[in-house]
């Protein structure tokens, strides 16, 4: 089973690595970071980056996708690539899913029509953020 995880600047950390961590030691189980282009991407913090392995060109069928959330996620929305490649890559996935802020992406890919979903409590009622947050 390949599980896709796609980053993008400002990214929670957490977001990412928690689900890796629990999925990667699944046996059968091959979870990649994928972006823009094969890479480091850093955090919302700005201090840690997540080396991308791949590029969205490289994965474009995972069985699993993982959209983290983060501070990033508002510009993350306009970033054409990356909500193509979700909408893309969920016609041949068995599950599409996201952490906190990722659910931003997964409704601009145009995947939550008619579907219920949610995000954290914080996400509108904080000021869009331009840099990292400290």
């Amino acid at each position: 089973m390949n599980v896709a995880i796609p980053l993008y600047p400002r990214f929670t950390a957490l977001d990412a690595v928690g689900p890796y961590t629990v999925l990667a030691f699944a046996p059968g189980v091959t979870v990649t970071f994928v972006a823009g282009q094969a890479g480091p991407v850093a955090d919302d913090h700005g201090t840690l980056t997540i080396n991308a392995t791949a590029a969205y060109a490289d994965l474009p069928a995972p069985d699993v996708i993982v959209v983290p959330g983060g501070s990033g996620t508002f510009d993350a929305l306009s970033d054409e690539a990356l909500v193509t490649w979700i909408r893309q890559a969920h016609e041949h996935t068995r599950w599409t899913t996201s952490v906190c802020s990722g659910s931003l992406l997964l409704g601009a890919a145009g995947l939550l029509e008619g579907l219920p979903a949610t995000s954290h409590w914080g996400c509108w009622t904080c000021s869009r953020p331009t840099g990292p947050s400290r």
